[in-house]
């Protein structure tokens, strides 16, 4: 093939390396007001009340709004129980109180600071056990308790075959909050058009899901939305969806008849970024002395903070998806979400599989070392195949995994480094930890698809239009990709649209690693439709059989003698500029032919299932604690390659934001206060603490995905912090069960042992 599976520079990379590309603050709109949003300062307090006649007197100022100013409309996804602005309560350090429009955002900022707000401070629950008691301050009084949602589910008989085991083991792990940290701040513009329609400017990553949500908390339809998305400069799961400030523009940008603009700062993001969940859980395992997996139980405990986002849907997703990675013959979960007064937390690149994986694959390798088994070997012995039927209802049409094991397992083996230096100050580990992901996700009988529409206009040149949002990653290259190799045209002929409400056909959005499986099929699907049109009108020309023609390189030929051939250029002049009217267009709207889970979460819901392994090597420094990741050997199943430098680029970023997970990043709090305000409080990883990456792509050519494509997106990520944990025992004989794994951490766990 000539595009799919060789190296394509991104379509859009001259315009972002030349800055030419325009993000959201890149946007100016003439008579344009600036927003900035008051939050609160306190965890928990109620709101006896607030005065903004200052603010409102400052010249430049076009309007100031509090919560008594806004539709007292509650949105959110499966639980809405967030308004715009806060009304009676104020929940977490952060939460909005009031909006400023004004002519500057020096001026907007300076009347914040003029609002006076009278608050009476309540007890706070920052901690999910405590706020499971029946005692336990309400962060929601109008509900019962602090739990916002839980999991039940289970497989087989669990008691019979914890009891037929030969070992049993249990041990709890936690995680811990971290920001997406994406390199652009979030934002929005509102602007009511003359015709009574409001337009929205803002990266999300879900424009649709965005209308609704912004329609839902304003009380309009989404038909009289418009949602555009500029460049985007990364999002990792925080921009799909929407914050309170898309509505709260929208509502300035009414009181004004004017443009509102918003973009939050570093320090803004920090307090209101939807961070990761932050669970508590507690395994089970039962084995075998062959190390046969028989049986797996967890309960696990996940802080909500104090509004709901996706974490109901992370939640789900830790519950489940690690079963479905072994040949478990019984399960059973237990799982809680619960209110705190901390940051709202939501969906971060893994969404739940992350901290899930963590726990299982940590834990695989604590159980495997005690009764003396190579862990690498009882993944292979445990892990699921194609053709497999996991134990809930997953269909694996295609699976990599063991090929992923063993190849990385076999390359950190090859160039490991002695085990220890300085007469044994530094000491070197090696592990190997696993994943599975989707590629796609279907929620019980909603669709899961994704809808694309191609176009050519009369010089030949194709236009591509798809709902799915590129947030760097690389989705319009591979959308160009896809189109060009179907068509047989040239990348450089084909314009893949900007996303837009209005005009871009309906897509759910970038998650669920699902936008080249899904998308990608759609695109295809919408390729292939224009090339029958094509061919069919090549057909009359040539007099040839439609049979015996294709497309190559813009030219429409004669398989049998490829000197007979008609350019798809005079094809589009002739089809759209004489009496012929054929109209080169397609629009189609894919849905993958998957089940969605059922009430007990059985179902074969995703498109396709991913899979891979990290091994990693890392020193310890042991009279520091600190840690150093030497090298990752990243194994993934990507189905088939449509772009090695995409794959490439996604395992080298994921492989970063996993070490910074495990080893760096962590926000933290003070009695409900947050600590971590700032880059300056919260440590990163940099380009000094890369280790060696060396990427290996396995490819298992799924039957159902574009080309035999799977997501890639989200998988890089997961295996890493088990990994590097692991390495950190295999070194030091020490087990770090709780994140982030800090030299304290580490050196305190030396002393103790």
């Amino acid at each position: 093939m000539k595009y799919i599976g060789n190296k394509q520079s991104f379509i859009d990379s001259k315009e972002k390396v030349t800055g030419k590309a325009k993000y959201l603050d890149d946007l100016k709109m003439p008579d344009m007001l600036y927003c900035k949003i008051l939050r609160s300062p306190h965890p928990h307090a109620r709101i006896l009340s607030i005065d903004t006649s200052l603010a409102e007197k400052l010249e430049g100022v076009k309007a100031v709004i509090t919560g008594k100013d806004c539709p007292n409309n509650k949105f959110g996804l499966e639980i809405a129980d967030v308004t715009m602005l806060a009304i009676d309560k104020v929940r977490y350090v952060g939460d909005e109180v009031a909006a400023v429009a004004a002519a500057t955002e020096e001026i907007a900022e300076e009347a914040i600071n003029l609002i006076k707000v009278d608050y009476e401070i309540l007890p706070i629950v920052d901690d999910v056990i405590k706020a499971m008691e029946p005692d336990s301050p309400l962060v929601h009084e109008e509900n019962k308790s602090n739990i916002a949602k839980e999991y039940h589910f289970s497989r087989g008989n669990i008691d019979e075959d914890f009891a037929s085991c030969d070992y049993v083991f249990e041990e709890e792990f936690s995680t811990h909050r971290v920001q997406g940290l994406y390199m652009e701040p979030f934002g929005a513009i509102a602007k009511w058009e003359d015709n009574g329609r409001l337009t929205i400017y803002s990266g999300l990553q879900s424009v649709f899901q965005g209308r609704n949500e912004i329609a839902k908390a304003l009380g309009i339809e989404p038909s009289q939305i418009t949602v555009k998305a500029p460049f985007i400069g990364g999002g990792f799961g925080a921009k799909i969806w929407i914050r309170n400030f898309h509505p709260i523009v929208a509502v300035l940008a009414k009181l004004t008849q004017r443009p509102v603009k918003v973009v939050l700062t570093r320090e803004e993001e920090m307090l209101s970024t939807r961070p990761r969940v932050a669970p508590k859980i507690k395994l089970k395992l039962g084995m075998m002395k062959d190390g046969t997996m028989v049986c797996k139980q967890a309960r696990i405990i996940a802080d909500n903070g104090a509004y709901s986002w996706a974490a109901t849907k992370i939640l789900l997703n830790m519950s489940i998806r690690t079963d479905c990675l072994y040949r478990f013959k019984s399960t059973k979960t237990d799982s809680y979400l619960v209110y705190t007064n901390l940051i709202p937390t939501s969906g971060f690149r893994a969404y739940g599989n992350s901290q899930a994986h963590f726990a299982l694959e940590s834990f695989i390798d604590l159980c495997s070392r005690k009764i003396g088994l190579n862990p690498v070997e009882v993944r292979l012995k445990n892990a699921v195949h194609t053709g497999d039927l996991t134990i809930h209802g997953w269909k694996i049409k295609s699976c990599g995994l063991s090929e992923c094991i063993e190849a990385a397992n076999d390359s950190i083996l090859k160039t490991r480094l002695p085990k220890e230096e300085q007469n044994g100050r530094i000491k070197r580990g090696i592990a190997t930890a696993c994943m599975t992901h989707v590629s796609g996700n279907r929620g019980g009988e909603k669709y899961d698809g994704s809808s694309a529409m191609i176009r050519i206009h009369e010089d030949g040149k194709v236009f591509v239009f798809s709902g799915e949002a590129d947030l760097g990653q690389g989705s319009r290259t591979i959308f160009a990709q896809i189109t060009a190799e179907v068509l047989g045209v040239n990348i450089d002929d084909i314009t893949v649209m900007p996303l837009d409400t209005d005009i871009s056909p309906f897509g759910l959005g970038t998650y669920s690693s699902r936008v080249t499986t899904v998308g990608g099929k759609a695109v295809m699907q919408a390729a292939e439709k224009v090339k029958k049109q094509i061919i069919s009108l090549a057909s009359e020309e040539l007099k040839k059989p439609i049979a015996a023609l294709d497309i190559k390189d813009g030219l429409v030929y004669y398989k049998a003698d490829d000197r007979v051939n008609i350019s798809l250029k005079s094809l589009c002049n002739k089809a759209i500029r004489t009496n012929k009217s054929i109209p080169f267009t397609s629009y189609i709207s894919y849905d993958p032919p998957t089940v969605g889970a059922d009430s007990t979460g059985y179902g074969d819901y995703s498109s396709a299932y991913t899979y891979g392994a990290h091994a990693v090597e890392v020193e310890v420094d042991t009279h520091t604690g600190q840690v150093k990741v030497l090298k990752v050997v990243a194994a993934h199943d990507v189905g088939k390659v449509i772009n090695p430098s995409g794959v490439i680029g996604q395992i080298n970023g994921g492989v970063a934001q996993g070490i910074g997970w495990t080893l760096y990043e962590n926000m933290q709090f003070k009695d409900g206060i947050p600590q971590s305000t700032g880059l300056h409080k919260y440590t990163l990883m940099t380009s000094k603490d890369m280790p060696e990456i060396e990427s290996i792509i396995v490819e298992t050519n799924d039957p159902i995905g574009p080309f035999g494509a799977k997501g890639i997106g989200e998988p890089t990520l997961i295996p890493t912090g088990p990994a590097i944990a692991n390495a950190i025992e295999d070194a030091i004989g020490v087990r770090i069960k709780d994140l982030p794994i800090t030299p304290e951490k580490i050196y305190r766990a030396l002393n103790d042992k």
